[in-house]
């Protein structure tokens, strides 16, 4: 499958809203990661979600990971799952 350089970066109203309630030491982390994302979105590092390549999941920092769609030169984030240090029940050691 052709890869192009930069894939354009699309947001279902939920990711987005997500998105924007991050933390700005958070969201410049996210913002990085997916900037990566975007000139990669088959990377190595990624896992497909169902049938086919296009549909996939990815963790971008520790503590958040994205379900994504790529077609046509184009990347759908569909869902952020967002992980909070402050609430974990039993901290590891």
């Amino acid at each position: 499958m052709p890869h192009q350089d930069i894939y354009e970066v699309l947001y279902t109203e939920p990711a987005a809203r997500d998105r924007d309630r991050l933390a700005p030491a958070r969201r410049a982390s996210f913002d990085k990661a997916i900037e990566i994302l975007a000139r990669d979105p088959y990377t190595e590092l990624s896992r497909t979600v169902g049938v086919g390549e296009q549909d996939r999941e990815i963790r971008l920092t520790s503590q958040i990971v994205a379900e994504y769609m790529v077609s046509r030169g184009r990347l759908l984030l569909v869902t952020l799952r967002i992980f909070d240090d402050a609430d974990i029940l039993l901290a590891e050691d």
